[in-house]
């Protein structure tokens, strides 16, 4: 698993040197994190495009669902099987995150953090969470996009 990792963050830090531009932003990939939890505030299926890396090669681990989701196609499934729709919806809870904390890797950073899923005035100890990871790159087009996920729980 952590070959993959590496394999990845190793191609796309190649990809990233082939460029001529300044590289991301510790802004661009924050605003990228907040338009990521409004989709989870949301449920809209309509915002994937704009979050996730249009890639056959998008990896994405849940923390609810085994095995690797391989390309941005089976993505929108995934999220629907969790109740995502066309449109969005209210959902019963939230997902926020904390001890957040993003590198950056010229077109390339990663962000780890906790995250939480439940009622935000419970406990924290009562509500689901566990480690998170993505992989945030500038694509072909030149925006900030989501390349790799991994969730885990505690």
């Amino acid at each position: 698993m952590k070959s993959k990792i590496a394999l990845l963050l190793i191609s796309l830090s190649m990809l990233s040197c082939a460029r001529q531009d300044t590289g991301l932003s510790q802004q661009q990939v924050e605003a990228l994190m907040q338009q990521w939890l409004k989709l989870w505030s949301s449920y809209d299926t309509n915002q994937l495009d704009a979050i996730f890396w249009n890639s056959p090669d998008l990896t994405y681990f849940s923390s609810e669902k085994k095995g690797l989701i391989k390309g941005f196609d089976q993505l929108k499934p995934h999220h629907e099987g969790f109740g995502f729709i066309a449109g969005g919806k209210t959902p019963a809870k939230a997902l926020w995150l904390d001890e957040k904390s993003i590198t950056l890797h010229g077109n390339t950073a990663v962000v780890d953090a906790i995250w939480l899923f439940g009622d935000k005035q419970m406990p924290r100890d009562s509500v689901q969470q566990g480690p998170c990871t993505f992989v945030v790159i500038r694509d072909e087009e030149e925006e900030v996009k989501i390349a790799h996920v991994h969730f885990g729980n505690y």
